[in-house]
């Protein structure tokens, strides 16, 4: 039997990836605050900027992989957000640490916490962390998301270094960096005073202009990633067409 968990599968790109989950994963567990709108998903409720909720998510994991026997494992960790949005000087700064937490110590810790029940219990995995192009360019208005995603994306590059350098251990991790999806996500930047978050004209032009991919071109793009073994280096563009067109959409 295959096995997979999807943060943020109640909207957006995790939504999208649990509707286009292949159909020979039998088990699909949603991690969302609300339950996901496809019935292939048995709902994990779980508020990630939360760390208590990280202690769930992890249990769940190791609970289920040590219940049966399972060909492959995978983890798509798509859950994020960018609020609060505009200058760092102004943010709230509870709502500052909650998106920090929730963009990259929720990655983190769940994505090793994945990888070590994998190892544990011998199953072959798989773990899919979201990163941006907000971790390599300044994005001003987005600074928390932007140093989050950073954060992970380096992260993420360090463990698939150790993952290739264990051939005893069968996991395997990748970044995906989506680019320009229309989600409610990118709506909500969208929304803003472009004064204080200049990536709301950024894309607001793009959507006149039809340049945004929409989320089941991602989670198509996602998949291929996330099947393809044999696929080189460990952080793989997605989304938009102009950006991802080698991959079918």
């Amino acid at each position: 039997m295959r096995i997979a968990w999807i943060s943020g599968a109640s909207s957006g790109i995790g939504a999208a990836c649990l509707e286009a989950a292949p159909a020979e994963i039998g088990t699909i567990v949603g991690v969302a605050r609300r339950a996901p709108a496809s019935p292939r998903a048995a709902h994990l409720a779980a508020d990630l900027a939360r760390p208590r909720a990280w202690q769930d998510v992890a249990a769940d994991v190791d609970a289920r992989l040590a219940a049966a026997d399972v060909e492959h494992a995978y983890f798509l960790h798509l859950a994020g957000g960018t609020a609060p949005l505009g200058p760092a000087v102004t943010a709230d700064p509870a709502g500052y640490a909650e998106g920090f937490l929730l963009n990259a110590g929720s990655t983190i810790a769940l994505g090793q916490a994945f990888l070590a029940a994998c190892a544990r219990h011998d199953v072959p995995g798989t773990l899919v962390v979201c990163s941006s192009p907000a971790a390599s360019d300044v994005v001003p208005g987005l600074s928390q998301y932007g140093a989050a995603k950073a954060a992970v994306e380096h992260w993420l590059r360090i463990v698939a270094a150790e993952l290739a350098a264990a051939p005893g251990i069968a996991c395997r991790a990748i970044a995906v960096v989506p680019h320009a999806v229309d989600t409610p996500m990118v709506r909500g930047v969208m929304a803003e005073d472009p004064a204080a978050v200049p990536l709301a004209a950024y894309f607001g032009d793009l959507d006149r202009d039809g340049g945004l991919a929409t989320p089941e071109q991602a989670a198509a793009h996602i998949w291929q990633a996330a099947l393809d073994e044999g696929a080189p280096g460990s952080v793989i563009p997605v989304g938009a067409r102009h950006l991802a067109a080698d991959i079918p959409a």
